[in-house]
């Protein structure tokens, strides 16, 4: 008999669990209470940035090298593959660092000028930019319902608009059905607080992701971009919508039920000024378009990825992933199921427990208030 999993949240965790699990023979049920890739999660937005520059950290670094592997098999039209240039304010600063790990690993970098990149771009502040040729923008919302999908071809039981609450090794639906399997994984996001007080600690909190309308051309082409001291990213024209601009300084809290989906004022204002500032070319261009998403980041803003302390390995929590998880998706379910499965120990850095404040691994030099 296969040995039996139940995924809650078919997110982009979720989802590459349920779609690894499937096909490595498992039977696999995947309940999510929306359907994969609601805009209403943390995994819905259209794009994402997929880059490999992780500051000195080899394992996320390596990670991502592995998640574009993993992307381009699923379906390589979910990648646009048009490179990250980074906006480095300080010769020996976060940017550096990724430099000397990318090169370390044998990934493709180098310092560019970024006027030929970005019309018009203000680089008097700039130390240097690093351009990343290899990475790009991911179409999320696209990813994660490939993912699912794959996982149902698979044999996946894909169960749509129900909820779902532990109750201790099992899971209780909201159409009052209980499942149990040899594995439970709550891949659930910033509803895993709530569903596990005292258990996980993340903080949640409103981001808002603007698109500003371009003349077109070269904007079409432009690259992915972060300013990591600046705190805010985005990319070119990928989609028709225009250019992206994701202010990443830490937003307000949010409630993922609550929250009515409007983008802040301030917000708004905030992605003008940094704009301006970068490419002044496009200070008084139209808003476009305007999301409002939320972060679920823990304190160093590594991923919950672990065990619960009481079910001895039968219950497994994964979240803590926000924007800058995404890339990692389908590399973390191949881990995740050799941990799930008993063939391998947990990554301690990913437990359960306090967490010291860190560097951030997400797009801007900010931390999460202690």
């Amino acid at each position: 008999m296969p040995r039996t999993a139940l995924v809650v949240g078919a997110g982009v965790f979720g989802a590459s669990l349920a779609d690894r699990l499937a096909r490595s023979g498992w039977a696999v049920e995947l309940v999510e209470r929306l359907v994969p890739g609601t805009p209403r999660s943390g995994s819905g937005d259209d794009t994402r940035l997929i880059r490999f520059s992780h500051g000195d950290d080899v394992w996320h670094t390596r990670s991502a090298r592995r998640a574009l592997q993993l992307w381009r098999e699923l379906d390589p039209t979910l990648l646009d593959q048009r490179g990250v240039t980074w906006f480095a304010r300080r010769a020996d600063g976060w940017e550096a660092e990724s430099e000397r790990v990318l090169r370390a690993e044998g990934i493709a970098c180098e310092r560019v000028d970024p006027g030929a990149r970005f019309p018009g771009v203000r680089d008097d502040d700039l130390a240097f930019a690093l351009h990343e040729p290899e990475a790009g923008v991911l179409f999320a919302r696209r990813a994660t319902r490939a993912l699912a999908a794959r996982a149902v071809q698979a044999g996946a039981r894909l169960r749509t608009g129900v909820t779902a609450r532990p109750d201790g090794e099992r899971a209780v639906l909201s159409d009052g059905t209980v499942v149990e399997a040899d594995v439970v994984i709550w891949a659930c996001g910033a509803w895993l607080p709530a569903l596990f007080p005292g258990v996980v600690d993340l903080r949640l909190t409103q981001q808002d992701v603007f698109f500003f309308a371009t003349p077109g051309g070269a904007w079409s082409s432009a690259p992915g971009w972060v300013d990591y001291d600046g705190a805010v990213y985005g990319h070119g024209d990928a989609d028709g919508q225009g250019l992206k601009v994701a202010p990443d300084e830490e937003g307000p809290p949010a409630d993922p039920d609550a929250a009515d989906r409007r983008v802040l004022d301030t917000s708004l204002a905030r992605a003008r000024a940094q704009l301006a500032h970068r490419f002044p070319v496009l200070a008084g261009a139209p808003l476009a378009a305007a999301r409002a998403c939320h972060y679920e980041l823990t304190a160093d803003t590594r991923f919950v990825l672990a065990p619960h302390p009481e079910h001895g390995g039968r219950v497994w929590l994964a979240g803590g992933g926000s924007g800058h998880g995404f890339k990692h998706g389908p590399a973390l379910a191949e881990r995740l199921e050799r941990w799930v499965g008993g063939d391998e120990p947990p990554d301690p850095q990913f437990g359960l427990g306090p967490r010291a404040v860190d560097v951030t691994l997400r797009t801007a030099s900010v931390t999460m208030d202690p």
